[in-house]
């Protein structure tokens, strides 16, 4: 079997390449490589999840924003970039990506963002979060991205928001019930090409 991106050493050979991405009047510079996800171009999910995060949620200063699975580090870089008076996070397995991010979060001179080495379906905070963001893994299986949500849930504050991106094809309909299961709600934030931003939020 193919090393897959969540692998937590890649063994992979290593080299870098660099890519450029636009969002929201920015323009953004990432360093890729081999053995990390969508290493030629910002993954077209998370754009989505990113231009319908800041379209709809109120990010207030000192808010606390958790990004499962952050990879290279585009999604939480940006958001470090729109919300420099917010406190990001950014928790990634795979050691390659994880050290990419490290160095793009420079790069793009964004200063607010933690990033955690650890596995997020494990990963423990003592911090409570208003706002969580994921891309899961899809191919790592329906057990590992239903194990983001219940994380997810396990460390927002209370009326904390989860925003996930998924494509329908890949199992959007399924992890909408199983969001609506362990929030009780779950709302359909918006579809663009066959992914769906779905939203449920932690009640008291």
């Amino acid at each position: 079997m193919a090393e897959q991106y969540f692998t937590a050493r890649p063994q992979s050979e290593q080299y870098s390449k660099e890519i450029s991405s636009r969002l929201a009047g920015s323009d953004y510079v990432f360093e890729t490589g081999n053995g990390v996800f969508s290493k030629n171009r910002m993954d077209y999910g998370s754009k989505v999840l990113v231009e319908t995060f800041i379209q709809h949620a109120q990010v207030k200063p000192m808010h606390q924003v958790l990004e499962l699975g952050s990879g290279y580090g585009p999604i939480a870089i940006i958001m470090g970039h729109l919300f420099p008076e917010a406190h990001i996070t950014g928790v990634e397995v795979n050691e390659r990506a994880w050290e990419l991010a490290q160095r793009n979060a420079i790069k793009n001179q964004v200063r607010n963002i933690i990033w955690e080495l650890a596995d997020a379906t494990t990963w423990q905070s003592e911090k409570r979060y208003q706002f969580v963001l994921t891309n899961p893994p899809i191919r790592a299986g329906k057990a590992v991205i239903q194990a983001f949500v219940q994380q997810a849930y396990r460390h927002l504050d209370v009326e904390g928001e989860l925003w996930v991106v998924i494509q329908k094809k890949q199992g959007a309909p399924s992890m909408e019930k199983f969001m609506d299961a362990t929030f009780g709600n779950v709302t359909l934030v918006d579809k663009d090409k066959g992914y769906w931003i779905l939203k449920s939020a932690k009640t008291a």
